[in-house]
């Protein structure tokens, strides 16, 4: 039950600090989870790569770390704690919207949480990176993507190339 209690308010943690996702804090997320030897380095890639895949909130990438950490109970309290305080959070937002629409602090607050978010998803994709490009010949692919991208290349036929890159490789070796 102590690993479970654990698990819960970790994630329960990270659902309070997710302003405008869970992504926002996916660094801390790494450091946390794998520091506690919930899954491995490529468990938490992977893991990422599977919530955002599957269809439904891009964080249910939650329930596989939570599992890792403490099987079934893990997941739903993972889970739980994740999405919970936004639920709440929520609902208060929806009960107030009207007033704080028009408070002065609010408008400031929304203005000042552009800068944090922009660098807190930077440090998404920079974790990102250092979780999945593990050779030069991975950064040069995804440089290349990425300018393929900015050149105006459609997004799905660069990822389709980039799967199928994966899986010539995967079988070759």
């Amino acid at each position: 039950m102590g690993e479970t209690l654990e698990v819960f308010l970790a994630f329960l943690r990270f659902g309070v600090l997710s302003f405008g996702g869970g992504m926002a804090n996916l660094p801390e997320m790494a450091r946390v989870i794998i520091g506690n030897g919930w899954v491995t380095r490529q468990e938490f890639a992977d893991g990422f790569a599977l919530g955002q895949f599957v269809p439904g909130p891009n964080m249910l990438a939650v329930l596989f770390y939570g599992l890792g950490a403490a099987g079934l109970p893990g997941a739903l309290a993972a889970m739980l704690g994740m999405f919970l305080p936004g639920a709440v959070g929520a609902m208060l937002l929806v009960r107030g919207w009207e007033w704080m629409a028009k408070a002065q602090w609010s408008r400031a607050l929304r203005k000042a949480l552009v800068p944090i978010s922009m660098g807190l998803s930077a440090s998404m994709v920079l974790v990102l990176i250092q979780l999945s490009v593990d050779s030069l010949f991975w950064g040069g692919v995804l440089v290349l993507a990425g300018l393929l991208i900015y050149r105006g290349a459609s997004v799905v036929l660069v990822i389709a190339g980039g799967a199928l890159l994966g899986l010539l490789i995967a079988l070759g070796s």
